[in-house]
């Protein structure tokens, strides 16, 4: 069973700004076909209903094999402010047309799909880092949130017996501190209540490409670079219970 991580598609309003981002799920879509996509979040650039529906013809080739996550530029204006109309937009496009089994618009429950194969059951395990916040001096920070934290610590609790592999997925990077512009506000309580949890951590945000391994009791832990306009993407395959990570092309 393979995925592809891509993050920060950035959909715009006008077509003729979204060719990068439209290049490489086309491209993706004919070379990897039976590839699971996994999208952390920043989809669209300001949750502008047009741009949501830009993003969802682009996305839909992909139904029942694409999960994604919400990021802040899906949610707020320029990134900045949250705007609970944009958030219920990511839903009424992307969640619902994608079909992926959740809301992420203010329920505090992450969103969970089960993906099998003849070997193996993955589950994937999404999360809105978004901070719902009035000001814009919040910038584009993020939160996991007390009551979607406790949540998540009873879904890996319940679990664990399962013998899943678990990919958690999200946008707002965990390893940045104490930057007022960018920070994941309660990543360490996050880093703590999935410690030796989870098999992949998945995110996006800074447009930088990353790759830990070991780290926390996780195997892998990937950062996405902005995926318009790079040649390469990671891969993750996962066959017996055994999870790799390859680079690839993706255009």
């Amino acid at each position: 069973m393979k995925f592809i991580h891509l993050s920060d598609l950035h959909f715009h309003r006008k077509t003729k700004d979204n060719a990068g981002a439209v290049k490489v799920l086309k491209y993706v879509k004919e070379t990897y076909p039976e590839h699971n996509l996994i999208v952390t979040g920043d989809i669209v650039d300001d949750g502008h209903e047009k741009q949501y529906k830009n993003a969802q013809k682009a996305l839909k080739p992909f139904l029942g094999r694409v999960f994604i996550s919400p990021g802040n530029h899906d949610f707020g204006a320029l990134g900045n402010l949250y705007s609970r109309e944009r958030a219920e937009r990511f839903d009424e496009f992307l969640s619902a047309p994608l079909q992926q089994g959740g809301a992420f618009s203010g329920d505090g429950t992450p969103v969970v799909n089960v993906v099998k194969s003849d070997t193996d059951k993955v589950m994937l395990i999404a999360l809105d880092t978004n901070l719902e916040t009035s000001s814009a001096f919040d910038f584009a920070c993020g939160a996991v949130g007390e009551e979607q934290m406790a949540a998540l610590d009873t879904i890996l609790r319940e679990s664990a017996s399962l013998g899943m592999t678990k990919i958690l997925f999200f946008h707002h990077h965990p390893f940045v501190h104490n930057d007022p512009f960018m920070e994941l506000q309660d990543a360490l309580e996050l880093m703590r209540t999935i410690y030796n949890r989870v098999d992949v951590v998945l995110f996006g945000h800074k447009h930088i490409s990353g790759k830990l391994e070991n780290v926390n009791g996780i195997r892998y832990v990937l950062a996405s670079d902005n995926s318009p306009g790079k040649n390469f993407a990671r891969e993750l395959t996962v066959e017996n219970g055994i999870t790799s990570v390859d680079d690839i092309r993706i255009i």
